[in-house]
């Protein structure tokens, strides 16, 4: 049951739809304090773009129904003022899936209920659109979110593991590691359609609203590499090739101006724990420009991708557990 629910712009005390214009700079300076723990300045630097946008577009809002609007969802008021949010978003104009993000409430009113009831009316919201499912993610290790969740009937579908490293050298090819039987070699353009659908098959369809696989990260051509060259970026591929099959790929996306990297590996499932090693270290041995941070992020399932990264110097910063909540069952 949804207490305090109002529609009611000017009410000082409960739940009501959020109005970009006037909420999004409490909602964005709750959100900073809400998940400070998690934030790193490029999270603070989307907060700030969020700001500019809210003001800039949020007069949209006036003309969207609730779920439909420049950042749709749900505010909870306490004497005037946001001191919880929740984001409800359709997934696409065409399907019937939605999105429950920043699920958030300011430390000191914690414990009283305030995350349920958003949760709740956002339920009802997708309920009153005739949505098929909701889905979100939650950290791993927040045990009283993931415990609410399930109360609402949220069941887990997978995790995705956050790596990052700032200690990588630019010369790792002392390091490489030799694989047998299998050879390893640079990606080509023909590879990339078996690429792009072995990147595919590892995302659950239940997931992949959180982990898009953009068949645009697998164009291997000239017009790639001009692009890399205006923007100062390079891709550095290495495949896993036995019998004419494709068993494995890692990628190493680098923003040399930006002084940043992040690492892809994709492996047949079959073949799990055998080139991991091997294709991070080909790519990581490409390494020649200096970079301050280089992200991953994995599976939770892929055990030996998360040990082989931790052995070169990744450390995980986070696990993010994805859930669903069917409304319609076929």
């Amino acid at each position: 049951m949804v207490t305090h629910a109002t529609s009611d712009s000017s009410a000082a005390r409960g739940l009501r739809p959020l109005q970009s214009m006037r909420d999004l700079v409490g909602v964005t300076a709750l959100i900073e304090r809400a998940f400070a723990d998690d934030m790193d300045a490029m999270g603070r630097s989307h907060m700030r773009e969020m700001r500019w946008l809210g003001t800039l577009f949020g007069w949209m809002d006036w003309f969207s129904s609730p779920g439909q609007g420049f950042m749709p969802g749900y505010v909870w008021v306490e004497d005037g003022r946001i001191v919880g949010n929740v984001t409800v978003r359709k997934l696409s104009t065409f399907g019937r899936g939605w999105m429950i993000g920043n699920v958030a409430v300011a430390p000191e009113w914690r414990g009283r209920g305030i995350a349920r009831q958003m949760m709740e009316a956002g339920i009802e919201l997708v309920r009153h659109n005739h949505g098929d499912w909701i889905a979100l993610q939650v950290r791993t290790d927040n045990e009283i979110a993931r415990k609410l969740y399930q109360a609402l009937r949220f069941v887990e579908t997978g995790e995705l593991v956050f790596f990052e490293s700032r200690t990588l050298e630019a010369d790792r090819a002392a390091k490489a590691t030799q694989i047998t039987e299998s050879r390893l070699r640079p990606a080509r353009a023909g590879d990339m359609d078996q690429l792009y659908t072995l990147a595919q098959s590892l995302v659950p369809d239940s997931v992949r609203w959180a982990e898009p696989v953009y068949r645009s990260l697998f164009d291997v051509n000239l017009e790639r590499g001009l692009i890399d060259w205006l923007t100062g970026g390079r891709h550095v591929w290495r495949v896993v090739e036995h019998i004419d099959w494709l068993h494995g790929a890692a990628l190493l996306d680098i923003k040399v101006r930006q002084r940043w990297a992040r690492l892809y590996l994709w492996i047949v499932p079959t073949h799990g724990g055998q080139y991991e090693d091997a294709l991070i270290d080909s790519v990581l041995a490409e390494l020649d420009c200096p970079i301050d941070l280089m992200v991953a992020r994995l599976p939770g399932e892929h055990i030996a991708g998360r040990v082989a990264l931790t052995m070169r110097g990744f450390r995980q910063v986070r696990a993010l557990t994805s859930m669903k909540l069917t409304l319609n069952e076929q």
